[in-house]
């Protein structure tokens, strides 16, 4: 361990508070009647977002008189790694990218622009040229060369990775100090997406300090510098004053996870924490002087995902009867403020690919009469598994599918347990959220809906990939469909933009009949802070961008 890191570690304490709830939210879109299977209807859909590859300019620098003040941000959970690796989940986002950086970047308008790398080129349909900024140093001095590149996606290719780039990443080629070549194994249309993701390691520092002593003091290049992790209780980070983009204008940043809503509220009300997320949507209107709200359009899709492979989830009709038994309208309306939009399938409007498919329209009866026809007139029992954010959500659907005869369990888990359980496909159902901030069908579908994603191969090993598969980290639902798989390959690997959306409009199609999960709804993201906070702006993948924040005393 370096001398710079051991003088990193001062402790700082903070708090406890009291008891909870939830939220998220925007528009809605007009109901489609739906009778019998759902029938595909023509839309014309988004176009996608061009990627500037040339630089125009670097982040602003802050103010001249250096960092200073601290702000604590509180929520839902804490994080799952420091190391990039093996990062999970957007509160994990949110730590890692403010301590790391990418070679391209999305802007807080979600724009991807140059970060690490000023340009790009591909010299051929498989290659993708980088050409790096140079002077960049990592905390501990060492410079940001094109051989860390090559490093950190030689980590993320390998076998344990959470990251999927050895799905489609051949091999990364070293041309100069300052120049990288990625090459694929195929065309991606989608590449862009995926490298904003990518958060650039040392190399020199991996290979003295080691996995683990990595994974306890990492280090990267980005505006703030990792201090201490107390897990379920608090993260710190420290400005980094010789950032290549400037220093950030606050010295000290903590994460402080509050599970439950209502006590994420108190501790901003009484000045314990600077800025919650998750806010419940009634709160909206009760915020007291001294609070502000922030809302924004939301990336994530709210459903409710089915175990597809074991009973009474593996009928189509019954999975068609829980989806016309759930008032998605009422839910937004009456729980979430109306701070939400009905989702028709698995993509928001703004996604590259998206297309408009039928709603399943709420009749209780036409449910009761599915669930008769597949041989369950009683109704039947089920789990439904989900977090504390969600617990009156789960119990409205609870109530919801209890009037057609579905007698459901809710089990309220702590984030990693419940992705413990459901990933491997431990859950007969589960409640949760998959967010897409890459605005790109290949972002959603390819990890959802794809039956051979790394390590599932569902369609592959059917009959052996049944309920509760410990090997499976990306199992879900285990929905796959041969004629799907076909229309998510075409979509990633041809490059022409109409192409693509025509074959994303045969896999929704397909995945909205056959429909392994409950449709709900996609919230706008809700946060509130103290009015000392300056400078900070809400993003719609809920992610803090910390550089030009500050506090007013």
């Amino acid at each position: 361990m370096s001398t710079s890191r051991k003088t990193l570690l001062a402790s700082m304490s903070l708090l406890t508070v009291l008891a909870v709830l939830v939220g998220c939210a925007a528009p809605t879109p007009e109901v489609i009647e739906v009778e019998g299977t759902p029938q595909v209807v023509e839309v014309e859909v988004t176009k996608i977002v061009e990627v500037e590859k040339v630089v125009t300019a670097i982040p602003e620098a802050a103010g001249e008189e250096g960092p200073t003040g601290q702000i604590i941000i509180s929520e839902t959970a804490d994080i799952n790694a420091l190391d990039p690796k093996f990062i999970k989940g957007r509160q994990t986002q949110n730590v890692v990218r403010l301590m790391f950086d990418s070679l391209y970047h999305r802007d807080n308008n979600m724009q991807i622009v140059p970060w690490l790398a000023t340009s790009y080129e591909n010299p051929d349909e498989l290659t993708w040229r980088f050409h790096l900024r140079q002077g960049v140093k990592f905390h501990n001095g060492n410079g940001f060369t094109a051989d860390d590149v090559k490093f950190t996606l030689s980590r993320l290719m390998e076998d344990d990775s959470v990251w999927n780039a050895r799905k489609f990443v051949d091999q990364v080629e070293v041309v100069d100090d300052y120049t990288v070549d990625i090459i694929t194994k195929e065309p991606y249309a989608a590449f862009m997406t995926r490298v904003v993701l990518w958060h650039m390691t040392d190399e020199d520092y991996f290979e003295e300090v080691g996995a683990d002593g990595f994974a306890s003091a990492p280090t990267g290049t980005g505006p703030f510098k990792f201090v201490e992790w107390a897990k379920d209780e608090r993260l710190v980070l420290k400005a980094n004053p010789d950032y290549w983009g400037g220093s950030p204008r606050i010295k000290t940043v903590i994460f402080a996870p509050i599970p439950e809503s209502a006590t994420r509220i108190a501790a901003l009300e009484s000045g314990d924490v600077d800025i919650i997320t998750a806010v419940p949507p009634e709160y909206v209107d009760q915020a007291p002087a001294g609070v502000e709200i922030a809302t924004v359009a939301g990336t994530r899709a709210f459903y409710l995902g089915l175990n597809v492979n074991v009973e009474p989830f593996d009928d189509v009709r019954v999975r068609h009867a829980m989806n016309y038994a759930v008032d998605v309208e009422s839910i937004i309306e009456n729980v979430l403020n109306g701070l939400a939009r009905r989702i028709d399938n698995p993509l928001l409007p703004e996604a590259f690919g998206y297309a408009a498919t039928p709603v399943y329209s709420y009749d209780p009866e036409r449910a009761k009469s599915l669930l008769a026809e597949a041989g369950y007139p009683d109704g039947f029992e089920m789990e439904l598994d989900t977090q504390p954010p969600l617990k009156e959500i789960a119990e409205v659907l609870a109530g919801q599918l209890g009037a057609v005869g579905i007698n459901v369990t809710v089990n309220i888990m702590e984030k990693a347990a419940l992705y413990a359980k459901y990933e491997p496909g431990f859950s007969q159902t589960f409640l949760t959220s998959w967010g897409n901030s890459e605005a790109d069908a290949d972002g959603i579908l390819s990890k959802q809906f794809y039956s051979k994603r790394y390590g599932c191969d569902l369609l592959a090993t059917e009959g052996e990939t049944g309920f509760g598969n410990a090997e499976l980290g990306c199992y879900y639902t285990g929905y796959g469909n041969a004629e799907v798989d076909a229309a998510i390959e075409g979509g990633k690997l041809d490059v022409n933009p109409e192409r693509r959306k025509a074959h994303y409009y045969t896999a929704l199609t397909i995945i909205v009949e056959e429909a392994p999960w409950l449709f709900l709804y996609n919230p706008s993201e809700i946060f509130a802070h103290s009015d000392r906070v300056q400078g900070w702006v809400a993003r719609s993948d809920a992610l803090f961008n910390l550089g030009e924040t500050w506090v007013s005393d």
